[in-house]
C-alpha cells in the first residue's frame, strides 16, 4: 500500500520517504550530469578532492562549470568566486519562492540558512510540488532526506566521471552536463499556469537569437525579457481575477 504524504507521522519516516522519492529520475539525473562534470574537472587539472568538494560547497552545475573553466584558465581566486556567485545567482529567487513552504514548520528559522544550501532544481521543484502535501512539522525532515540523497548521487557521479575520464569522449561529458537544463525545461513545460508557460516558451524562442546577437549577454537578456513578460501577464491576470495566487 502506497504511503500518503500526510501519513508521515515521525521524522525518520519523512526522511525515508524523501530518500525513496529522490531515487529514480532526480538522483539518476544528478549522477549522470555530475559524471560529465567529473570528467571535465579531470581534464582541466583539478584534483579529485577539489572535484568532489565542488558539488558539496557550490552545489550548482553552472557555478561548478564556471569554477572548472576559470581554474583551467589560471584565473585569480577572486575572479573564480565572483564567477561562481554570478552563475548561481538564480538560487536567490528560487530560495525566496521555496522558503514559504517552511513557514508553518516548527523549526527555528535560523535553520533556513542551512536548508538553503541544499536547494537545487530537483529539490526546488519537489518542494513546490509536494511540500504542502506534507504535514508542516515533517517538511524539513522530508526535504533533508530528498536533497541529501540527490547530493550524494551527485558526489558519486563526480567520482565516477573523474575515474572514467580517459575512456569518456568530451562530447559525452557535455551531453551529460546538459541533462540538467533539459530536465528543468521539461519540468517547466508541464506547468498549467499561463505566465510560467509564457516565460518558458519565450525564453526558448529568444535564447538562440539573443546568443547570436550578443553571446556574453544573450542568456541574461533572454531571461530578463521572458521573465518580465511573464510577470506582467501574471499581474494582468491577477487584476482580472483569472488566476489564483500560488506559492512559487
Amino acid at each position: 500500500m502506497r504511503q500518503s504524504m500526510k501519513d508521515l507521522e515521525t521524522n525518520p519516516k519523512a526522511v525515508l520517504k524523501g530518500i525513496r522519492n529522490a531515487f529514480g529520475v532526480p538522483a539518476l539525473l544528478l549522477f549522470s550530469a555530475m559524471t560529465g562534470f567529473g570528467s571535465m574537472a579531470q581534464e582541466q587539472g583539478l584534483s579529485l578532492y577539489i572535484s568532489i568538494l565542488s558539488p558539496v560547497l557550490i552545489w550548482g552545475l553552472p557555478g561548478q562549470v564556471v569554477h572548472v573553466e576559470l581554474y583551467g584558465l589560471g584565473a585569480p581566486l577572486i575572479a573564480i568566486v565572483l564567477g561562481v556567485a554570478g552563475a548561481n545567482a538564480r538560487f536567490l529567487p528560487m530560495t525566496l519562492s521555496m522558503m514559504p513552504v517552511f513557514d508553518e514548520a516548527p523549526h527555528n528559522r535560523r535553520w533556513n540558512y542551512f536548508l538553503a544550501q541544499f536547494i537545487s532544481i530537483n529539490t526546488w521543484a519537489e518542494m513546490l510540488n509536494r511540500g504542502h502535501q506534507i504535514n508542516a512539522d515533517r517538511r524539513m525532515a522530508y526535504f533533508l532526506g530528498f536533497s541529501l540523497t540527490c547530493m550524494i548521487a551527485g558526489i558519486i557521479g563526480v567520482f565516477n566521471g573523474y575515474m572514467l575520464f580517459e575512456s569518456m569522449p568530451i562530447i559525452i561529458s557535455l551531453c551529460l552536463i546538459f541533462l540538467v537544463p533539459i530536465y528543468f525545461g521539461l519540468l517547466m513545460s508541464n506547468t498549467i499556469h499561463p505566465p510560467f508557460l509564457l516565460a518558458f516558451v519565450s525564453g526558448c524562442l529568444l535564447g538562440p537569437p539573443m546568443h547570436l546577437l550578443t553571446p556574453e549577454w544573450g542568456l541574461l537578456l533572454s531571461g530578463l525579457i521572458s521573465g518580465s513578460l511573464a510577470f506582467m501577464l501574471r499581474n494582468r491576470l491577477k487584476g482580472s481575477g483569472n488566476i489564483k495566487e500560488v506559492n512559487g
